[in-house]
């Protein structure tokens, strides 16, 4: 009896394996039919791929600020009329260019997948109707990244928070207890960033503003020249990386000028502490924004 029972356990398995297998093969079949209807204009495989009630939208990287618009959706009857007008017009792609295909989970009647593309990545999600799998709903990012683009690197800069000020002989001064939780606070608002450098100018209101970051990410912070961080040396030792650098009201927005390559920001007031720039560099473009935090 208990050799029956592995025998049935056995070829439950075996079946249950074949028949992800099978699925897997048909869901691919699907979404080389939806590459091959947008790279070739042909309506009978778009037909083959989706259902006709198809919802298809997307977000479209904008080339000045690098942020992703929401660009377009399509149905059924659009996808339909777009290919048919890509054929008409000749406007058909290699269909070998750019081209994967990945199924991402499989259930008794609903599947997830991912397809890269000339323009861009598609995240769908298909439905099994009478054994064929079909597209239902697609939503999409682009245009396509190639692989070999360099790394972002990402600079996040801030003035060191609010220091004591009692004693105005005190030329190193501590955060007062504000500025302990304003250090706290930097932290908590970029809990989700992995940063790879710390950099602060040798005070103690610096090196404390940085010190949770520090803490959290587990790296001995790196002390700089304020007035002459921005060389060859330092901009080749960052690449491709994310840093954290705590600076000075006159200092940390000539650091983010100097980065941008353009004379945009002021000195920061001196009653503020809570402004945080971002600049980052792909290539040879060079995005920055500021942000204030009370």
């Amino acid at each position: 009896m208990k050799h029956i029972l592995t025998f049935l356990l056995v070829a439950i398995f075996q079946f249950g394996n074949a028949q992800i297998n099978y699925d897997k093969a048909a869901i691919e079949i699907t979404l080389n039919n939806y590459i091959d209807a947008f790279y070739k204009g042909d309506t009978v495989k778009l037909k083959a791929a989706v259902k006709p009630r198809l919802y298809k939208f997307g977000y479209k990287q904008n080339e000045n600020s690098g942020n992703y618009d929401f660009y377009a959706h399509m149905n059924y009857q659009d996808a339909m009329d777009f290919v048919t007008k890509m054929k008409a017009e000749g406007r058909t792609r290699d269909e070998n260019k750019i081209r994967k295909v990945e199924v991402l989970d499989i259930g008794n009647h609903i599947a997830s997948a991912k397809v890269t593309a000339v323009w861009g990545i598609d995240y769908m999600l298909l439905s099994k109707d009478n054994g064929k799998w079909m597209i239902e709903q697609v939503i999409w990012e682009g245009p396509h990244q190639e692989t070999n683009q360099p790394k972002p690197t990402t600079y996040y800069l801030v003035r060191h928070a609010e220091k004591d000020r009692s004693n105005p002989e005190n030329k190193n001064p501590d955060l007062t207890e504000a500025g302990f939780q304003r250090a706290k606070k930097w932290n908590a608002i970029l809990n989700h960033v992995d940063f790879d450098l710390v950099y602060t100018t040798n005070y103690n209101r610096t090196i404390q503003t940085a010190q949770f970051v520090a803490e959290r990410t587990n790296i001995t912070p790196t002390i700089y020249d304020a007035h002459n961080l921005v060389k060859d040396e330092f901009l080749q030792l960052t690449q491709g990386k994310t840093v954290f650098i705590t600076g000075h009201s006159n200092t940390i927005p000539q650091i983010v000028n100097q980065l941008i390559g353009e004379n945009k920001y002021p000195e920061i007031l001196d009653s503020e502490n809570g402004c945080l720039f971002i600049v980052t560099i792909v290539g040879n473009k060079v995005t920055d924004q500021l942000l204030v935090v009370n």
